[in-house]
């Protein structure tokens, strides 16, 4: 065969195949995306929109997912405009539905606005009814309000007349709450709002060391102490409050600086003994210490025996206030302490309360939990079901020192929500004592958010605070997971985390509701704890999440028991 003929009979049998690997590859090109079907919101929002006769409002809609869209506004069933926008002119008292309308290639929708026109508009007030201030520090208040044109102000503390301006600066040094009101007026009437000013300490920047207890002012300046098995390391980190991005930090043992700048300081001491390790945050000088004791190898005061497989010593109870606290004036810590002892020697099956986020009970076995591989170790059950779950988190201790008390260092058991940024490590929530019944119990927390544990009708004892806690706040620290709590219709839910949480429906086949791993134990920096065993075992409530119906989410956990005993 000639060099022609080849190259032409060559061309006959590569074009084709060619074609077909053309065609072959169009074929497997994915197809684009699904834009979903058209949404829309309003500027104004969803609710009812108020005007005057004759006066004007406009309203705009905006539409995503919406391919070569047209858009129409109907008033009382006839088109006014063919635009995303229109200005309706309020010609006739009553009221008015407009509905905006979006056809486009990927679908179509609606949606309706409630337009009432009125005679007259009188002012409505915004504002909120609570506030919080600090003591000895200016806060400036405006008044918000609807349909204020023109308006006049006056504002009240105590019902003296302090600003007849749409602002007022507040500043008062004595803690407390302080009934400030303001009136707006206009032409078409006037609006009254009464805001409670809760007046907090004034803030500062500060660090200090958790050693699992609640603090107050009284303790706050106590020197935190843990411990650390010679051979094994301990990871170190404060608190850090109103600081903001702390990065640089000074860290030194016995007054030595160290090498660490971070806020972490994995410290490996060389010697059984006492060490004194202190940080300082660099921006603010703000500094604490931690007492550090480095004790004989792990299993040296390991105990054996033990009669009951559940915990049978109370060690510590700091509820965080809630519905179901009820420490009134005139209790005692003894009395709290009592019922939780109570609760342990009988091996109750029921649950016990422990309060809104950071409430926590802190409990002792008679033996010492073994860590066996790759299987559970601790059962703390809750009554959690679908749709309804109030997670807890769980801290074990073991008794390094071999004292017979929980004065060790505390170690997380990791679950699902470990290290996603939505969680909160280290968070300290600091609640304030009412100073009147059947009040709520204001918080504020080191991350710089603010909040209350709403007093309820269906539990009606004066206090949600624990009022055997003298001092007039508190503050409890651990780890806060983002809320699922939430509505699902009508109804109020609290959504379950995949695993690794008291009072949690678990979704994850290897790690089973209530059940827990000792080989999930974590430092604060989230590296492995490798514990041989435990001796004790806290919970707190993990979320901040509250319902206007059901109240705050509260861990309600059950007497944890050693599954390998």
């Amino acid at each position: 065969m000639n060099r022609l003929v080849r190259l032409k009979y060559l061309l006959l049998i590569m074009v084709p195949a060619m074609m077909l690997l053309s065609c072959s590859k169009k074929d497997d090109t994915p197809p684009p995306p699904d834009p979903g079907v058209p949404a829309i919101t309003f500027a104004l929002g969803d609710g009812e929109q108020k005007v005057k006769i004759s006066e004007s409002i406009t309203l705009t809609a905006f539409v995503e997912n919406a391919e070569r869209p047209a858009y129409s506004w109907k008033i009382d069933g006839k088109i006014v405009s063919t635009e995303n926008s229109f200005t309706f002119v309020a010609e006739k008292l009553g009221e008015h539905f407009a509905n905006f309308r979006v056809d486009a290639e990927n679908g179509s929708a609606e949606k309706q606005l409630k337009i009432s026109v009125l005679e007259t508009l009188p002012p409505q007030i915004t504002l909120g009814a609570t506030a919080i201030a600090y003591a000895g520090i200016e806060k400036e208040f405006v008044a918000e309000a609807d349909n204020a044109d023109n308006a006049v102000y006056l504002w009240r503390l105590d019902g003296k007349i302090v600003s007849e301006t749409s602002t007022y600066v507040f500043n008062q040094t004595a803690l407390g709450n302080y009934p400030l009101t303001l009136k707006v007026t206009t032409a078409d009437g006037q609006d009254f709002k009464t805001i409670t000013v809760t007046v907090l300490p004034e803030q500062f920047p500060e660090l200090f060391f958790d050693d699992g207890r609640y603090r107050t002012v009284t303790n706050a300046g106590d020197l935190r102490k843990m411990t650390v098995p010679i051979g094994k390391n301990l990871v170190l980190a404060p608190v850090i409050c109103n600081i903001s991005n702390a990065t640089n930090f000074v860290w030194e043992v016995d007054g030595a600086q160290q090498s660490a700048t971070g806020e972490y300081f994995n410290f490996t001491p060389s010697a059984e003994g006492t060490y004194l390790v202190s940080v300082t945050e660099q921006s603010t000088n703000a500094t604490t210490k931690v007492q550090v004791t480095c004790t004989p190898p792990e299993g040296t005061y390991r105990r054996a025996g033990g009669t009951k497989a559940h915990a049978t010593l109370a060690v510590d109870y700091g509820p965080a206030p809630g519905q179901f606290i009820n420490y009134q004036k005139g209790s005692t810590k003894a009395k709290a302490m009592q019922d939780l002892q109570t609760w342990c020697t009988n091996g109750s099956a029921s649950y016990f309360m422990i309060g809104a986020y950071g409430g926590y009970y802190m409990l002792g076995f008679d033996h010492s939990v073994t860590n066996v591989p790759d299987r559970a170790d601790l059962m703390v059950g809750g009554n959690a079901f679908a749709g309804w779950c109030e997670p807890g988190i769980v801290w074990v201790s073991q008794d390094e020192n071999g004292n017979g008390l929980a004065d060790d260092t505390w170690y997380e058991l990791k679950g699902s929500e470990t290290g996603k940024p939505e969680t909160k490590q280290r968070c300290a929530m600091t609640y304030y004592k009412p100073n009147a019944p059947n009040s709520n119990v204001l918080w504020t927390d080191n991350t710089g958010r603010a909040g209350s544990v709403d007093w309820l009708g269906a539990h009606q004892q004066q206090y949600y605070y624990p009022m055997f806690i003298a001092e007039d706040y508190y503050t409890l620290t651990g780890t806060c997971l983002s809320s699922t709590a939430g509505m699902s219709g009508s109804i109020e839910v609290s959504a379950c985390y995949e695993w690794g949480y008291a009072d949690n429906i678990s979704s994850n086949d290897s790690r089973l509701s209530s059940q827990f791993w000792l080989e999930d134990a974590i430092h604060l920096d989230g590296s492995p704890a490798n514990l041989q065993y435990i001796d004790f075992i806290k919970v707190h409530t993990a979320t901040t999440g509250k319902g206007a119906a059901v109240g705050e989410i509260s861990t309600e956990p059950v007497l944890p028991v050693d599954l390998n005993f």
